[in-house]
């Protein structure tokens, strides 16, 4: 068991050897109720219950089909992949960040946000995120945001 997780934790950064995808990467919790495990089995101890389909998590490690994850407050453990989606989705960390019409802070203020909400990634590039929140959809500051590396653009 000591080699499973010294292989798993020396995963910083590179492509994951299960998927062959970027670690560290993003992806959304796919279920309404997940639970994060203190090491890859269903033997391993439930450390936490997450009870929100969409808050993104971030895989820092792969093995079979684990996946070691942070969440927003930095809390690590490992998820089944099952409950994991490829959905891009952001947590707003900021009490009052402005939610604008266009990537500009000239731009027409659509709505200010609350610390906390999460809302669907549609694409960001030069520091902004295009979200979508239910009915609403505008730009907000990339640093506002868990769930997108900083500089990281995507469409």
């Amino acid at each position: 068991m000591m080699a499973l997780s010294s292989r798993a934790d020396a995963q910083h950064v590179g492509t994951g050897p299960e998927t062959g995808k970027t670690l560290p990467r993003f992806v959304s919790l796919s279920e309404d109720k997940a639970f994060m495990r203190r090491g890859p089995t269903m033997q391993h101890a439930i450390e936490w219950v997450y009870l929100r389909k969409d808050l993104p998590m971030q895989v820092v490690a792969e093995h079979d089909n684990w996946r070691k994850v942070r969440d927003f407050d930095g809390t690590i453990g490992w998820m089944n992949r099952v409950v994991l989606s490829n959905q891009r989705t952001g947590m707003v960390l900021v009490e009052g960040a402005r939610l604008y019409r266009d990537p500009t802070p000239d731009a027409q203020i659509v709505a200010l946000m609350e610390d906390g909400l999460v809302g669907k990634l549609e694409r960001c590039q030069e520091g902004w995120c295009n979200m979508q929140f239910d009915e609403m959809s505008g730009w907000i500051p990339q640093p506002q945001l868990y769930g997108v590396h900083r500089d990281e653009e995507f469409r």
